[in-house]
């Protein structure tokens, strides 16, 4: 897969994962259908650029090919997704409308760039190299991580717990490298080493650790933590990410003023407890943040 459609550092496993979750998408409408309000707040409205208060709404970019985050609902016209969620949030809280537009994801930096849209709202890491390019809200914060069996029975939590223990591990992704990583180390500290199990796919990785194959999948956070969502009572995601990279709002050069009053609802959606209902509504609570940022990423 090229670089281009890679959303985050993790390169394909998110990717992989989205496809094994199409199947769980029937659950799509009724999560769908908890709707999550909130208030308008003046103050914050009073930062919009003029000509969006005026329109009344802001253009937004997205590649809608992401659960839980963005994805077309079982009538394949309705857009869903925690990022959806937030965005109907933060409209309320400025008064405006954020209309969704779907696109291949390389397009959505040119998109921008060209002013055909206001902002992106797409998964989308905030990283040195974009930012040359555009401006982030942070608001996420995804990476790799572990899926594990509910319970946890190999008490696995870091990169240093892996030692000894079989990992099944989605083939062509990042995480191949690091648990190479962590096997050296393990071997370094005199400990087993990694039992390294390369698999053809997200689908696999999730039968091996459910049939006993192996004891941990590595995996996204935010795709171990929806995979444990449709799963219930067989999986969990037992820890933060080992290597957290953001999730932002994505904004053209230049705009400041939208910038500063994205980062002021998301910041007063922390903290009034909305936002964090709606990551609790698609099974996200392992990538909060306390804090949105600009231009925070790694």
């Amino acid at each position: 897969m090229g670089n281009e459609r890679r959303r985050h550092a993790r390169s394909a496993s998110a990717t992989a994962a989205a496809l094994f979750l199409v199947g769980a998408l029937l659950a799509g409408t009724a999560l769908a259908d908890t709707a999550i309000a909130t208030k308008a707040d003046p103050k914050i409205q009073a930062m919009l650029p003029a000509k969006l208060r005026e329109a009344g709404k802001i253009r937004v970019a997205s590649n809608v090919e992401y659960p839980p985050f963005e994805y077309f609902d079982t009538d394949n016209t309705t857009i869903i997704g925690l990022d959806k969620d937030l965005a109907e949030a933060i409209g309320q809280k400025l008064g405006v409308k954020l209309e969704f537009q779907h696109m291949s994801f390389d397009a959505i930096i040119p998109a921008l760039a060209a002013n055909r849209y206001d902002m992106a709202m797409s998964a989308m890491t905030d990283t040195e190299e974009r930012r040359k390019k555009v401006d982030f809200v942070d608001y996420f914060t995804s990476g790799g991580g572990f899926l594990v069996k509910q319970g946890n029975p190999k008490n696995v939590h870091s990169l240093a717990d892996i030692c000894g223990i079989s990992v099944a591990i989605d083939k062509g992704t990042t995480e191949i490298d690091d648990a190479k990583k962590a096997s050296d180390d393990c071997v370094k500290a005199g400990k087993p080493e990694v039992s390294a199990k390369i698999l053809p796919g997200t689908s696999q990785i999730v039968l091996a650790l459910q049939a006993g194959r192996a004891d941990v999948a590595m995996i996204d956070t935010s795709a171990g933590a929806y995979i444990a969502q449709q799963h219930k009572g067989t999986f969990e995601v037992p820890s933060t990410s080992y290597a957290p990279r953001h999730y932002g709002l994505v904004l053209p050069k230049g705009s400041d003023e939208l910038t500063k009053a994205l980062q002021a609802s998301v910041q007063a959606l922390i903290d009034e407890g909305t936002y964090g209902k709606i990551l609790a509504k698609w099974g996200q609570e392992v990538g909060a943040i306390d804090k949105a940022m600009i231009n925070d990423g790694q």
